[in-house]
């Protein structure tokens, strides 16, 4: 028979893995939320930049042209380099959270 002591002992080593459990399933939704609203910022501001009145559509399929913006090509090539860096941004820090969070499973395991 267990004593009263080792009953409420097991209690909390349970309410304590099921609010580890808890945790994880919410980490894994930030992060999933996370990915995906950066997606969506990046293709958001992809779309815009397509539907934007400064890029030239008329563009002949032969031209040698290093921008899709031909008449404002340094506003273009700001732009790209804006994307580039959001971009950049969201997958470094989605692949930090990842390795994060394998480290903080890798911890769990040994102990």
């Amino acid at each position: 028979m267990r004593t009263s002591e080792e009953r409420i002992e097991e209690l909390h080593r349970r309410m304590k893995a099921m609010e580890e459990k808890k945790g994880r399933r919410i980490y894994v939704l930030k992060c999933t939320a996370a990915f995906a609203a950066c997606i969506a910022v990046t293709v958001a501001v992809a779309l815009m930049i397509a539907n934007a009145p400064v890029i030239n559509h008329d563009i002949a399929p032969d031209t040698a042209s290093a921008s899709i913006f031909t008449e404002h090509s340094a506003l273009g090539y700001v732009v790209v380099a804006a994307i580039a860096f959001i971009l950049g941004a969201f997958v470094t820090i989605f692949c930090y959270r990842i390795r994060k969070h394998s480290e903080d499973k890798n911890d769990d395991r040994k102990h």
